[in-house]
């Protein structure tokens, strides 16, 4: 085939309106849940939220430090696959006695292999081209770190797919439809981001600020409907998610009725509400209403997060993050006297480190017809970045996941709708970054997966001593 040819040929698919986003959906179900049932163990915050997933189904009161809605998701995939509480969910590395685990890693895995076809529509809600927005998605679907944090009982996936989804509605209502539907559904998913993590309220953030440069902007609109629709973006951006944040809460108290081991966290009156609590006919304690024990409950979550001072040896410092000299020791497991199986949060480091350097050379370089949006996704980048400055808490690299797919998107719009003189030479480019991303999945996906390597082939893939 031509050279020619070769080009025209991806040039008509990657603009088929169709193809892109089924070819993401399709890379994405495959590398989530490939191996899905490996390792047959406990892994890493697995430890944490396993025991918390059975309590919902015990009704035995629990204390986290995130909000519930990842969690209940997964107890609800566990009740209807029959799962019965029983497992203990002691320490990283025991195994699994049954195949449970493994459905209790769907919703991860689901939600993980959507984020890539999510990310693809942001971008073109950002009014980003099919090639750039392309890019963007299979550039999600070959990163190891969002893989891996996909892959096991845990909660980000979740966090990014449900925020970015509402981040891309709410950017298609603003840039293209205008219609309350989408505005609406923005709402809905950015409460869903908050409430599996509070870090999810940054994404939230960033619509309070657009809609504020809209405010500023919108001078020669008439008064009228500047009025209008402040009032219903305010509506549909304050009201709707803090109604769907309060109601995930009801669920979860209407489910750990039951005394726990959360009660060593909570008032007096908060545990004269559960069942079986030596306090419940202390006629002395007042019971606390819902309102009463949601403020708590949150307030507790604030004041435990603010005042987290355990300490891990795979903990990162923020300011590395986006060189990725720090990443976290998953798992491990020595399968023979000379082969030993590791799962390491390593990110695929030509990504990251190409994103990152794209988004610095994009400050001076990107030449975009619309530059509100450029300054959009650099804010985006910094309110999930630097608001860790001043958090006091251990921090791990996956907290910079967020800002990571804001870095992703600039790189994607960087190299692919910003220099329309080197427009010919746009699909080498797509095709040459999409083969380095492709070769260096394959190089860490040892690590990835828990494949077992030799000391030599380990000691391959750890270039720097940080990642040891």
């Amino acid at each position: 085939m031509k050279k020619r040819d070769f080009q025209n040929t991806i040039s008509k698919i990657s603009q088929n309106k169709y193809t892109p986003p089924f070819v993401l959906l399709l890379l994405g179900l495959v590398s989530r849940f490939a191996f899905i049932w490996h390792p047959p163990q406990v892994v890493f915050d697995e430890v944490h939220f396993g025991k918390f997933v059975s309590a919902y189904l015990t009704g035995e009161y629990f204390f986290d430090i995130h909000p519930p809605l990842g969690k209940l998701l997964i107890a609800f995939a566990a009740f209807v696959s029959g799962f019965r509480p029983g497992f203990d969910f002691k320490v990283i590395g025991e195994t699994y006695t049954t195949s449970s685990y493994i459905i209790m890693r769907f919703f991860p895995n689901f939600f993980g292999a959507l984020l890539p076809v999510c990310i693809f529509f942001f971008v073109r809600a950002l009014r980003g081209s099919r090639t750039a927005a392309f890019f963007a998605g299979i550039t999600l679907v070959f990163d190891n770190a969002i893989l891996v944090q996909s892959h096991f009982i845990l909660m980000d996936s979740m966090l990014l797919f449900f925020g970015f989804l509402g981040l891309a509605l709410f950017f298609w209502y603003r840039n293209y439809s205008n219609k309350l539907v989408h505005l609406f559904g923005a709402g809905i998913f950015l409460a869903f981001s908050a409430s599996v993590k509070w870090t999810g309220l940054f994404l939230l953030g960033i619509t309070y600020f657009v809609c504020l440069w809209d405010l500023v902007g919108q001078k020669v609109i008439a008064k009228t409907y500047i009025v209008k629709e402040t009032i219903l973006r305010c509506a549909m951006l304050l009201l709707v998610p803090f109604f769907i944040y309060v109601s995930i809460f009801s669920v979860h108290f209407s489910l750990l009725n039951k005394s726990g081991t959360g009660d060593a966290f909570m008032s007096p009156p908060f545990l004269k509400t559960l069942q079986n609590s030596p306090l419940r006919f202390n006629d002395s304690i007042k019971p606390l209403n819902f309102w009463e024990k949601f403020f708590e409950l949150n307030g507790k979550l604030y004041s435990v997060n603010a005042s987290f001072s355990q300490t891990h040896p795979y903990s990162s410092k923020f300011y590395t993050w986006p060189v990725m000299s720090r990443p976290i020791y998953f798992w491990v497991k020595e399968t023979s006297s000379n082969l030993t199986s590791r799962i390491y949060l390593l990110g695929n480091p030509f990504i990251w480190w190409i994103a990152f350097g794209s988004m610095i050379a994009g400050v001076i370089y990107w030449k975009t017809p619309t530059p509100e949006t450029k300054w959009f996704l650099y804010f985006g980048w910094y309110l999930n970045f630097f608001p860790f400055f001043i958090i006091k808490r251990i921090m791990f690299l996956y907290h910079y996941f967020p800002a990571l797919i804001f870095s992703i998107v600039i790189m994607s719009l960087f190299f692919f709708d910003s220099f329309k003189n080197l427009k010919r030479y746009r699909i080498i480019l797509l095709v040459a970054l999409i083969s380095l991303f492709v070769i260096g999945f394959i190089f860490f996906s040892p690590l990835t997966y828990g494949f077992p390597l030799n000391s030599e082939q380990y000691n391959l893939r750890i270039w720097f001593k940080g990642w040891t």
